[in-house]
């Protein structure tokens, strides 16, 4: 299956409203060995995140963590036990930092630092993948974690890149816990706020979600209510999101966020995902 580019995200890329919304799913994308025949590591997923969470608390198998609450209610047990998220956050920067020449090799953060029209991008990844792909191929860019960074003067053709869920940097600011993500849920944070101003005029590119994620649904539930169709754009739509193999059910269910599917395959979601993003500079 190839993938499909559709004319109106190519347009609003060419008028540089276009801001890719990046997702776990990317910099797990990104491959390393830490030593040669060493094993190979990845980016690790939102999944084996909770997981050491759960071992970190002592349970044998992350699976009888699972019976006793959600994911996001782990990490908030987690939280209270160790009075922050110190040694988990810890664990993912250890865990986080491919050579300079894995960077390089990741075909969608390529794809992602050629987007030159594109001065915004968003993610709710802590690591620092985007920020060291941009400056590994010839960008400059600064990171957004706090407000205290939104005041900070930028000098030339610089990519912003907004930490929406904050980063290693700032571990206090960190979005990890359920309490975390229902402050996040009233969309009155600063970031938030810096997230509404940015979304007018402009249409979001999710990639590296899936559907049961927390963060496109709660996000385009609240910005329709407040922006309706996208001035500019003859179907309106405000965002587009890549998909692997999907259903019917996805499908609809993202078209009523006002959010259009991209399907992918499964079989080769990276080299799809790096397609897509080089089809849209036309």
């Amino acid at each position: 299956m190839a993938v499909t580019c559709p004319d109106e995200l190519r347009d609003v890329y060419e008028a540089g409203r276009l801001i890719p919304f990046i997702g776990a799913g990317i910099s797990m994308s990104v491959t390393w060995r830490d030593h040669p025949g060493g094993p190979q590591k990845r980016g690790p997923s939102w999944q084996e995140m909770v997981n050491e969470a759960a071992r970190k608390l002592g349970f044998s198998d992350p699976i009888l963590a699972r019976v006793r609450g959600t994911d996001l209610q782990i990490l908030e047990y987690f939280k209270l036990k160790n009075e922050g998220f110190h040694p988990l956050t810890n664990w993912l920067y250890a865990e986080m930092r491919p050579p300079d020449e894995a960077l390089r090799r990741s075909a969608i953060h390529e794809k992602l630092a050629q987007l030159v029209k594109c001065k915004l991008i968003y993610t709710t990844n802590y690591d620092d993948f985007i920020e060291r792909s941009l400056m590994l191929n010839g960008r400059q860019s600064k990171r957004v974690a706090v407000e205290s960074d939104m005041v900070k003067s930028m000098a030339g053709d610089v990519c912003e890149v907004v930490k929406f869920h904050g980063d290693f940097n700032f571990p206090q600011h960190m979005v990890l816990s359920e309490f975390d993500y229902e402050q996040r849920l009233t969309l009155e944070t600063v970031m938030d706020y810096r997230f509404r101003s940015d979304m007018l005029g402009r249409m979001v590119l999710f990639l590296g979600y899936s559907f049961r994620d927390p963060n496109v649904s709660y996000l385009f539930t609240r910005m329709n209510v407040n922006f309706k169709k996208l001035p500019g754009a003859p179907s309106g739509r405000r965002a587009y999101i890549t998909v692997a193999d999907p259903s019917d059910f996805e499908i609809e269910l993202f078209r009523a966020r006002n959010i259009e599917v991209i399907p992918i395959s499964s079989g080769d979601q990276t080299g799809q995902i790096a397609e897509l993003l080089e089809a849209m500079k036309g």
